[in-house]
């Protein structure tokens, strides 16, 4: 029965969320680490598993040696299913709530995590007409990478519905363009059509800026840290994030997907590509889990036959 709770989720994340095949393929061998634990302790239903259950799990890892940032992707992969379990009413409470991910060096720069990323923007709460203000602005950062500063300076003008596309005035006075994706575009167009009018008319206000206050006042970088900081607060109050989070989630998600990172370096508007190699490290790392975890020679080191030269 496990496994079918397995497939479920994994389907969830496929057709409903749009997850990649590696990403995909990363949940499944995290939740097959934690199943096959279970069996060792002989605990047949994923259903029963207790916060006891998961600290003898914990502890498996850490004498496995495992990083703390493998320990940590691995919580944050659990907590994903267990959550997924409670809202479809498997169980009552997700256990690995009462887990916390463990302290590690400073990462830099700061990124979520896809999953993490996907339940921040799926937390907002979008029955206002400024909870859809947020939901627009953070699905465009997080869609085309922007700044903090290049948000609150949009314009309507810099907006191409039709190809997709904003015209960003980024540093020095370099313009460059940059794609979003149909749904930030669905979220953008109908905040501009229906909230942000409703808000300036109320308030007759009259100007160009795409992202405004309550009163139809044109949005400031104050303003955005306000916002994400209430986003945050809401969605997990232990995690620190700020604007250039989804900036930089965004730079490392396209990384590890593979995307040129000369290419990442445009989107940006990094006048140097030195610059944007910052975002490598993380990707690296991501990769080389991805590596340890796939190639068949290194899923041999525990086959009998490797140790043959040794008898």
């Amino acid at each position: 029965m496990n496994n079918q709770y397995k497939k479920e989720y994994l389907d969830y994340l496929h057709y409903q969320k749009d997850y990649s095949s590696l990403t995909i393929k990363e949940y499944e061998r995290d939740i097959d680490s934690f199943f096959n634990y279970l069996t060792q302790q002989s605990i047949d239903d994923c259903l029963s598993v207790t916060y006891q259950d998961i600290r003898g799990y914990l502890a498996m890892l850490h004498q496995d040696a495992l990083a703390s940032k493998t320990i940590n992707r691995k919580i944050s992969s659990l907590r994903g299913f267990y959550k997924f379990m409670q809202n479809e009413d498997y169980i009552n409470d997700n256990p690995f709530l009462e887990v916390d991910s463990l302290k590690v060096g400073q990462r830099n720069p700061d990124v979520l995590y896809i999953d993490e990323m996907m339940d921040l923007l799926d937390s907002i709460d979008t029955s206002t007409s400024l909870g859809r203000r947020n939901q627009a602005m953070l699905e465009l950062m997080y869609a085309s990478g922007l700044r903090c500063s290049e948000v609150v300076n949009l314009t309507l003008k810099q907006i191409d519905f039709s190809r997709q596309v904003l015209l960003i005035h980024g540093k020095g006075k370099k313009d460059r363009y940059v794609p979003f994706h149909d749904f930030a575009g669905e979220c953008l167009q109908n905040y501009i059509q229906d909230d942000r009018k409703e808000i300036m008319d109320k308030y007759h206000e009259d100007h160009d800026y795409v992202f405004i206050n309550k009163y139809g006042k044109k949005l400031t970088n104050r303003g955005v840290e306000n916002i994400v900081d209430r986003v945050a607060k809401n969605y997990d109050p232990t995690k620190k994030i700020h604007p250039h989070t989804f900036r930089h989630s965004f730079a490392t998600h396209l990384l590890e997907e593979g995307i040129d990172i000369r290419l990442v370096q445009e989107l940006l508007g990094h006048a140097s590509l030195s610059t944007t190699q910052i975002y490598t490290h993380v990707s690296i790392q991501h990769l080389k889990e991805v590596y340890d975890h796939s190639h068949p020679r290194n899923n041999l080191k525990n086959d009998p036959r490797n140790n043959l030269k040794n008898d």
